[in-house]
């Protein structure tokens, strides 16, 4: 059987705002985990300047398995975050 609950304006209103506070707190955290999932890719300009090499040493290290990427319709991306890790092995060899 339901039940028909009376409570004032005031407490509606503050009622309200707080399920709209909790909305967007799950918004945000529903898109910061879209975006730790999809993480954030650099192309091959962006890597060879963040490592500070050449294009053709870029593409050494992928041949040769040291550098993992993905390709999509031609372009050659890096995950942001095997590029972090190879330049803390190039920081920790010098």
């Amino acid at each position: 059987m339901e039940r028909i609950v009376i409570i004032n304006e005031s407490t509606f209103t503050k009622w309200m705002e707080r399920v709209k506070e909790l909305l967007s707190v799950l918004h945000l955290q529903e898109q910061q985990m879209k975006n730790k999932s999809l993480g954030t890719w650099l192309d091959t300009s962006e890597v060879c300047a963040m490592l500070n090499l050449s294009k053709r040493s870029v593409q050494s290290m992928r041949e040769r398995g040291e550098l993992p990427y993905t390709k999509i319709e031609g372009r050659i991306y890096h995950r942001a975050e095997d590029i972090d890790r190879m330049m803390e092995v190039m920081t920790k060899s010098k």
